[in-house]
This record gives structure tokens, C-alpha cells and sequence, in this order.
């Protein structure tokens, strides 16, 4: 969740103001400081509203606590009233003692709906980001197709035949080839360190959009087109059409988020 938090160049501070949460609570979840937190459902929920604000997918999160969280003791049952009991004031001492039972008994089951109310509300919150410059481009060429040329003592319009079917030809290699390319997986990840990747297709669709950790690897296709944000930019590599990408030259001084562009 810090490397996705990074890669939208937020602050703890800002992450807690959407949130409301203290920044000692985003600090804790990061590092998964859960004896600092409140109970195992409050910190689902916080974790659930971190992964929207960040824009990444909360499943396996909530997964991962399923496992590490430590078990909680059961909560003690709430007293049954006897069928019958009236909370109504009545003139004797035993009406009147179990009217402030009732209403601690209101008060704790509306406090309780209050918590879950809170925890199923969607995170919307609406982000101040940083602009960022135009990511830089990089062109990848393609290899042109030669098309022999044939000494023929043919008549003019025997030439001009041969030119057109060589267009022709030079066409369909070319439509051949680009569906090769559209066929085969365009992207590749893979990271030496927990690493947040976005790319985003000419089409708008985020075909990928995850924290890649180390010895997993992550493919991507689509049609580009593409732009690409990683968040711990040292400890990742991309490779595009089977080529890795050097990400050196565009890591900005104090920072480990790279924005590119593939063509």
C-alpha cells in the first residue's frame, strides 16, 4: 500500500485527511503495526478504504489479514430479557430498575449499527494529485519490409503489374505482422522488491494495475499505445515486445516513480 501511495506521489498526512484517520493509523497499516490499531473489523475497513483511495484491489488485502491478524477473544453475548419484561415505568422498584437496562441496551445496539454503517461506506474521496510533466516517449521501430527486386525485360505494363503486386504483398506482410504483434503478450514485469505497475491501454482500460512482488511474474496486453507508472521504478523491470526497457533515464533526482510511454 506504501509503494501504490508513492506511486500517486501522496503523503501520509493526505492519505489520513481523506481517510479520516490519524497519520499514526496510516503509518500503522503500512507497516502492519496491527497492535497499534482498533479491533480486527475496524482495521478490514481501514485497509478496504486505503486500497480504494490508492485504486488498487482490496480481495487479496483483506486475504492477507485473514491469515495474520491474531484471533480476537469472543465477544460476550448481550443478556436476554425474559419474555414478558416491560421497559415502562411502573410504581414499582423493579420497573423503574430495568429502564436504564433497556436504554444501555438501545445505546449498544445503535452504536454497533453505526460501526458497520461506517465500514460499508465506499471511499470517493477526491485527490488533489501533483501535476506531472508529460511522460517521454519511447519509440520502439519496427524492421521494414524489403521487398527483391527482379530484372525483367518485360514490357512497361508487365512493370507496372509487378509494382502493384509487390504493394500488395508489402501490404499483407505488413497487416500479418501487426497481428502477430496484437497476438502475442506485449508487456512483461517482474521485481526484485514489492513494486505498485499501472499501464493503461490507448482505449483508457487499465490492463494492469497491482503491486507485483518479488519471483511473480505479470503480463499485459492490449493496444497501444501505453502508459505506464511504476512506483518503485530501482527494483523493477519492464520488458516491451520481449525487450526490457531501461528506466534509468527517466527516474527523476529523490524519486522512485517512473511515467513513460510505449509505442
Amino acid at each position: 500500500m506504501r509503494a501504490a501511495r508513492l506511486a500517486l506521489e501522496l503523503t501520509p498526512e493526505q492519505v489520513a485527511a481523506q481517510l479520516k484517520l490519524a497519520v499514526r493509523q496510516v503509518n500503522a497499516i503500512e507497516q502492519e503495526a496491527f497492535s497499534e490499531l482498533p479491533s480486527n473489523l475496524f482495521i478490514r475497513g481501514f485497509v478496504r478504504n486505503y486500497a480504494r483511495l490508492v485504486q488498487i484491489d482490496a480481495e487479496p488485502l483483506l486475504a492477507y489479514l485473514a491469515e495474520v491478524l491474531p484471533e480476537e477473544g469472543a465477544q460476550a453475548a448481550l443478556p436476554e430479557l425474559a419474555e414478558g419484561i416491560s421497559f415502562a415505568a411502573t410504581s414499582t422498584g423493579a420497573g423503574r430498575s430495568l429502564l436504564p437496562v433497556g436504554m444501555l441496551l438501545i445505546g449498544l445496539l445503535l452504536g454497533l449499527g453505526a460501526v458497520y454503517w461506517y465500514l460499508q461506506q465506499p471511499a470517493h474521496p477526491e485527490l488533489a494529485l501533483p501535476e506531472v510533466n508529460s511522460p517521454p516517449v519511447l519509440e520502439v521501430a519496427s524492421s521494414p519490409v524489403a521487398i527483391p527486386v527482379v530484372a525483367s525485360s518485360v514490357a512497361a505494363a508487365s512493370a507496372v503489374n509487378a509494382v502493384v503486386t509487390a504493394s500488395a504483398v508489402a501490404s499483407s506482410a505488413a497487416a500479418s505482422s501487426a497481428s502477430a504483434v496484437a497476438a502475442v503478450e506485449i508487456i512483461r514485469v517482474t521485481t526484485e522488491s514489492d513494486s505498485w505497475v499501472q499501464v493503461v491501454d490507448s482505449n483508457g482500460t487499465k490492463v494492469l494495475s497491482e503491486i507485483v512482488r518479488p519471483g511473480f511474474e505479470r503480463t499485459a496486453d492490449g493496444r497501444p499505445p501505453f502508459s505506464v507508472k511504476i512506483g518503485n521504478a530501482p527494483k523493477t523491470t519492464l520488458y516491451f515486445n520481449g525487450l526490457a526497457v531501461d528506466l534509468k533515464p527517466y527516474l527523476k533526482s529523490g524519486s522512485d516513480v517512473v511515467n513513460l510511454e510505449l509505442k
